[in-house]
């Protein structure tokens, strides 16, 4: 089965003042893994600007703009042809709970994924808070425990943009009971961890076609380890397995490793931004499936 899609992120940004000087940051190219290849990539924008690319530490690529010419308003564009191979879903051979439980107690194995089984700001979770948890059963297998958890964060949170921001922690989302993409994939990492089980945040894409929450702008969902079967992706804003709809950019410790957008400024005044996606399959792929 294949899916192709037109994937496109934009954004708008004028300044009351003057901007005498300017360097921004992309992490929102689609990237190649074993689910997915890009077919093509173009990046439009309105800055006399020097653009390059480089990728960031977990290898995934970033797009920058640096200028030293004044302006006053800026529109960047890209545009992305990504062809779907495969869903993010079970691959591997499952293993017995004792089996799984060895694996994860395994130093060698806390060294490999120590990166994705510690807390930081972002999903770090207060004590008193932890009762309120859902925790994996002595005997319940991994990616049983993980399914029942993305359902459990789907019925704990509402979907509301107004009382978040970017640097919400999960201590303050668990008191809310309400927020959005990020703040429901920290909460599922956070959990996650508190379990033992390696987890990470990815960010991307999600198909416009289907009614889903969370496509008007960049998504975000997490991946966990599972042993035996690898690296499998959850998304507890929908409560769904991360599938053929899912278009993946780039994968890290929390949203810190994966902000879209990154700006330095030299100006006075205020700025409006008005930004957000368009992903649909193309006509001639999304109508007829292979």
């Amino acid at each position: 089965m294949k899916t192709e899609y037109e994937v496109k992120y934009y954004t708008h940004n004028t300044y009351e003042d003057p901007v005498n000087e300017a360097f921004f940051s992309f992490q929102i190219t689609p990237c190649q893994d074993d689910t997915q290849r890009v077919l093509s990539v173009e990046f439009q924008h309105t800055l006399p600007a020097q653009e390059f690319h480089h990728q960031n530490p977990f290898g995934f690529d970033v797009t920058s703009l640096y200028t030293a010419q004044p302006f006053r308003e800026f529109r960047f564009e890209m545009t992305a042809l990504v062809e779907k191979t495969r869903p993010f879903l079970p691959t591997g051979t499952p293993l017995t709970v004792a089996e799984e439980q060895r694996v994860l107690c395994a130093y060698d194995f806390f060294i490999d994924h120590h990166l994705y089984l510690g807390t930081g700001h972002y999903t770090h979770i207060e004590d008193g808070l932890r009762r309120r948890l859902l925790f994996r059963e002595e005997k319940q297998p991994v990616y049983d425990y993980l399914v029942q958890l993305n359902r459990f964060i789907h019925q704990m949170l509402e979907f509301d943009p107004e009382p978040t921001h970017v640097h919400t922690t999960v201590s303050e989302v668990i008191q809310l009971g309400r927020g959005v993409c990020q703040d429901y994939t920290h909460l599922f990492i956070g959990i996650a961890r508190l379990n033992k089980i390696p987890c990470r945040y990815a960010s991307g894409y999600l198909n416009q076609g289907l009614n889903l929450t969370g496509t008007a702008v960049m998504h975000a969902w997490a991946e966990a380890f599972v042993p035996g079967l690898g690296w499998q992706g959850f998304d507890p804003t929908n409560n769904l397995l991360a599938d053929l709809n899912f278009i993946k950019a780039a994968h890290g410790a929390d949203y810190g490793d994966c902000s879209p957008l990154r700006g330095v400024l030299k100006t006075t005044g205020g700025h409006k931004t008005a930004y957000g996606v368009t992903i649909h399959p193309t006509p001639m792929v999304g109508a007829a499936q292979q």
